[in-house]
């Protein structure tokens, strides 16, 4: 298929080695963030049983589950009131065997290189954050091998997932245009408005049930086509719990245009 995205290249040596893991910052561990740490503790296991040496997660979070969190994401009654970051890594280094990291505090850029983002945050300075850090790479990160960011957002019944990279590719270093590029004029006049629900009713009409899975599922899966098989297909999905479509893009300059991105 025409315009498949390679892996990069620490992704293709960590694939191939028994005792190097692969490094994942997941930056928000609400909704989207928490199945996705499902997800990748699955992905884990998995690798590991074909002989690799698995996944080093860092998650980030300030915020503390509330009664609305529990059902809708990856939280019990017990855990109200706990850190969520904290929460979930615990969870999985106690009764699953890993040795993860939470940090329990709001995503500062501060990471080392040759890693994977899951950007799972709703709010732009989040994701600014981020895309700021992606595009230091040149500067900061050119003896070394760059970043990939798998961004997520949703609203109520739908969801997109974007790949964002500034890393090395076979030997050179390769730009793909993330959230804050394709979404820019969005990004610049968007008005944040999000207020935490106070019940699950007001959680479920802000977001409803299986978004934040599917998102999820998609997200992890792009990973995992790069780290298994190599290269992904597609650089985006969209996906609409209403309607049943989802919708995938190529990473190609006649696309990203569409956006209002003009490749350099």
């Amino acid at each position: 298929m025409a315009n498949m995205i390679s892996a990069p290249d620490f992704l293709s040596r960590a694939a191939q080695s028994s005792d190097s893991r692969i490094k994942v910052y997941v930056v928000g561990a609400g909704g989207t963030g928490s199945a996705v740490l499902g997800k990748l503790f699955q992905m884990h296991n998995t690798l590991v049983a074909l002989g690799g040496a698995g996944l080093d997660v860092t998650v980030f979070d300030d915020d503390v589950v509330t009664p609305s969190n529990v059902g809708r994401q990856s939280f019990y009654p017990f855990d109200i009131g706990q850190n969520k970051a904290v929460t979930l890594v615990n969870r999985f280094n106690n009764f699953g065997g890993v040795n993860w990291t939470a940090v329990p505090e709001r995503f500062n850029g501060q990471i080392s290189n040759s890693a994977v983002i899951f950007g799972c945050v709703d709010n732009v300075a989040s994701r600014k954050v981020i895309h700021t850090l992606l595009n230091s790479v040149p500067d900061g990160f050119r003896c070394r091998d760059g970043l990939l960011w798998i961004d997520t957002g949703n609203d109520r019944n739908s969801g997109n997932i974007v790949l964002g990279q500034n890393a090395r590719v076979n030997g050179d270093f390769a730009y793909l245009p993330t959230v804050v590029d394709l979404y820019r004029e969005q990004m610049e006049n968007y008005v944040d408005t999000n207020i935490d629900s106070c019940s699950h009713a007001e959680a479920l009409h802000k977001q409803d049930f299986g978004v934040n899975d599917m998102v999820a599922a998609y997200a992890t899966q792009m990973l995992w086509q790069l780290v298994r098989h190599g290269s992904v297909a597609y650089q985006g999905v969209s996906v609409n719990l209403a309607t049943g479509m989802t919708h995938s893009f190529e990473a190609d300059p006649d696309v990203w245009a569409m956006y209002g991105y003009e490749a350099a």
